[in-house]
């Protein structure tokens, strides 16, 4: 049994104070439709439900709630509610929203959500609003020949979109936790871990263990079958830094482990660091630093010299607090656009990993390679396996919803922008230079964003195949060995393909080899029959539909017809 007794210190401190916490409670189906379902069975049906009890609030009471929210739920009305609660303050009201809310929903849910308070997200967030309405509403009663309502909406789209990816967030709680952010002042602590994203992009000991135990539990597998093993033991080194692996943030995993297993946790959580340790996410801040600077900039370097002849200090501020603002709203938003595209290459490392440790053939082996080939013999390494490819396959499925919640966004842009240049093909809009630099630098930044995102999402369900068809290359290697057994293990005669003669010297010991053949050939089918269920209900989609290359490369062919056939009728017309 794995020692699971390193409770990390953020648990074991006292965070108590006289609020409400959370207990479980059981809710038994009273249905008619249930009434002849037996007792041993009723379990099948009972529905957890977290309610808020009078004793006090902890972190480690939220953090188990945390455990049994595994199911990636997504609540349109949530959505919407603290999407209007952010563009409210962002636009219009700021600080002095908490009068008009003082009572419903309460100055808790303000505070809880940064609104007041001293803290440097209240700060950042009233310096948005400030920018926005300075800069932004002052264009309606100022002179607006400095900031053109282009550069507004500019800001807006960009403060719009923030909201957007806060309002996700909130939308795949609970709704017994969306009550807890409105009746309980949380610690700063569940803030930083629930909005900010920053322990998910670095990928903390919380994470390792929270999201696969998540995934098991959406795929209702058992957590006691998580471990696995190998034909030959991994390099010392490899020993060690699985080893060090810290997964044991809430409890124990319950997983028994013989002398030559690993818990799959560990396995998972060596592979993660790895690609942490060799792909920093810092590098994709520096990227959206970048882009929001051009972005933001790009207005006053067009007018440089018109500033340069006649500015006023009241103008240059405004100018000044416009790019500050926009640079601030800009950042924010592109972070998450880069944290898609990081998540996406994690899961791309995670499948290569599991294909490389039941690949048969060398030359299907081009990447570097950190565990050794799995123990093609234990069924229970198979079944550890297949969760570990189903945990990297939706790894972070809470997540990955606030980002295509943010992403929808960018879609209807898209759209927009779509519709805006075909208008200007067709001479139906006239844009100046200048607005067409600023539009065309965004729908740059936003063809450039979506195209790669569902470029990315349509390589990730090639694996599903991948991996059918490495299953299916060990299955047919067994499938040899079972037809010539009398001639490999009676006669004892070898085989003359190396790899069919490893496979035989792994079965060398077994007494009844015949059977154990089977029982491995039955489990690579259910593998198989597995992932073909996966690859036509769970593959990545978007708003329903199945994102593949060939559905990709339709879309730009339409596009492409269109926008042809609008540059002829332009043509047509200009002779």
């Amino acid at each position: 049994m794995e020692n699971n007794n390193d409770i990390p210190s953020i648990l074991k401190s006292n965070l108590h104070s006289n609020r409400r916490s959370l207990k479980i409670s059981v809710v038994h189906p009273t249905d008619e439709s249930l009434t002849n379902v037996q007792d041993e069975e009723r379990f099948l049906y009972e529905k957890r439900q977290w309610e808020i009890s009078s004793q006090q609030v902890s972190l480690e009471n939220i953090q188990k709630e945390q455990m049994e929210k595994y199911k990636g739920e997504w609540n349109w009305g949530v959505f919407v509610e603290f999407f209007l609660y952010h563009q409210i303050f962002f636009t219009i009201l700021g600080p002095f929203m908490v009068i008009l809310f003082s009572l419903w929903p309460g100055l808790t849910l303000m505070k809880n959500m940064k609104f007041y308070g001293n803290s440097m997200p209240f700060y950042l967030q009233t310096l948005l609003w400030f920018g926005s309405v300075v800069g932004g509403l002052g264009y309606f009663f100022w002179d607006e020949s400095l900031i053109t309502l282009t550069e507004i909406l500019f800001l807006w789209y960009a403060l719009t979109i923030r909201s957007v990816v806060i309002a996700a967030k909130y939308a795949t709680f609970s709704r017994s936790v969306i009550n807890l952010y409105k009746s309980t002042l949380l610690p700063d602590e569940v803030f930083q871990f629930d909005l900010m994203m920053g322990e998910w992009r670095e990928q903390s000991p919380k994470i390792l263990f929270l999201e696969p135990y998540r995934s098991l539990q959406r795929y209702q597998f058992e957590i006691s079958l998580f471990k696995m093993d190998f034909i030959v033991q991994p390099h010392q080194e490899t020993k060690v830094a699985i080893a060090k692996v810290d997964i044991n943030f809430f409890r124990d995993t319950g997983i028994s482990l013989d002398d030559d297993e690993y818990s799959g946790f560990k396995l998972f959580g060596y592979l993660v660091n790895h690609y942490q340790s060799k792909n920093s996410a810092n590098a994709h801040m520096y990227i959206c630093v970048l882009e929001a600077f051009i972005l933001s900039t790009t207005p006053m370097w067009l007018r440089i010299v018109d500033l340069i002849d006649s500015v006023e200090a009241l103008d240059m501020f405004r100018m000044v607090l416009n790019i500050v603002s926009s640079f601030i709203g800009f950042w924010g938003s592109n972070i998450f656009f880069h944290q898609a595209f990081y998540d996406f290459k994690r899961k791309f490392f995670l499948l290569e990993q599991l294909l490389l440790i039941i690949k048969v053939r060398p030359d299907q082996i081009e990447q570097l390679k950190l565990l050794p080939t799995l123990n093609f013999n234990n069924i229970t390494t198979w079944q550890a396996w297949s969760m570990m490819r189903a945990i990297s396959f939706d790894y972070g499925q809470t997540y990955n919803l606030r980002t295509q919640g943010f992403y929808s966004l960018c879609f209807l842009g898209f759209i927009v922008l779509i519709f805006l240049s075909l208008l200007l093909i067709l001479d139906f809009v006239h844009l100046d230079l200048f607005q067409l630099i600023l539009l065309g630098e965004l729908a740059i930044m936003i063809l450039g964003f979506t195209a790669y995102y569902l470029a990315l999402g349509a390589k990730l369900n090639t694996y599903l195949d991948q991996c059918e068809v490495a299953l299916q290359d060990v299955k047919s290697i067994y499938q040899d060995l079972l037809r010539m057994k009398d001639v490999y293990f009676e006669e004892n005669k070898e085989p003359q393909n190396y790899i069919h003669k490893k496979f035989k010297q792994l079965l060398q010991n077994e007494s009844q080899v015949e059977e154990v053949i089977k029982s491995i050939i039955q489990e690579l089918d259910d593998n198989i029959r597995i992932i073909q269920y996966d690859s036509r209900n769970n593959p990545f989609k978007l708003y329903g539909i199945k994102i593949t290359f060939n559905l990709l490369k339709s879309a730009a062919v339409g596009l492409s017809t269109i926008y042809s056939y609008s540059l002829q009728q332009r043509f047509m017309n200009i002779k």
